[in-house]
């Protein structure tokens, strides 16, 4: 009953996901000493509480597909937000990617996500769902969501360490991304904000 719980969670998350990277959108780029809560809201059917950072660009620019007088329009590798879910006497972290491929790409349940820290070369692991991507016209490009759930040893590690390197895997496909220094303050920073709202960080004795 608990899976089912969380995975029904993760779902309405992913939803909102969606819906809170669209209002980012309309904000300034976070910065690592900004606290950018974009949404800290109740659904009053289910009572679920979400909370999400401002989404922030990660890793270097790609050639998009879409063509301007001044040549091809670049885009992020990649976008990320860290948001939040609380339901019932569940409370779950999430890490949300956003990211544009030039061919359909397929992904299945798995452990599709994984970080290596800098401070150890440890690699965390996370079990993401299957996303068929949605086409961007701002880029002519399939956009693919990986939600990853993460355990709160991972999150608290995830607050003080720093992410060196990002490894998404589809089938027969994956991608790298290398945060650059400012990126890896600003991916930590979201981590504690989050954290901050909903009482989870700092660790209290």
């Amino acid at each position: 009953m608990r899976n089912l719980s969380v995975g029904r969670l993760a779902l309405t998350v992913i939803i909102c996901s969606l819906h809170c990277y669209f209002a980012s959108q309309n904000l300034t780029a976070q910065t690592a000493a900004d606290c950018n809560i974009v949404t800290d809201e109740i659904d009053p059917f289910d009572s679920l509480r979400t909370v999400a950072s401002g989404s922030f660009p990660l890793g270097n620019f790609l050639i998009s597909q879409v063509e301007t007088l001044d040549g091809p329009k670049l885009a992020p590798e990649a976008e990320g937000m860290v948001m939040f879910g609380e339901s019932d006497s569940l409370n779950v972290i999430f890490l949300h990617l956003e990211l544009p491929e030039y061919h359909y790409v397929r992904t299945e349940n798995g452990w599709n996500v994984k970080l290596l820290m800098q401070s150890d070369s440890s690699i965390i692991g996370f079990y993401t769902v299957p996303d068929e991507g949605t086409f961007s016209k701002e880029t002519n490009m399939r956009h693919y969501q990986h939600t990853a759930l993460v355990p709160m040893d991972s999150y608290y590690k995830l607050t003080t360490d720093t992410v060196a390197l990002i490894r998404v895997e589809y089938q027969n496909h994956r991608r790298t991304i290398q945060p650059t220094p400012e990126q890896q303050a600003v991916l930590r920073e979201a981590f504690r904000c989050v954290g901050e709202r909903v009482g989870l960080y700092p660790v209290k004795p």
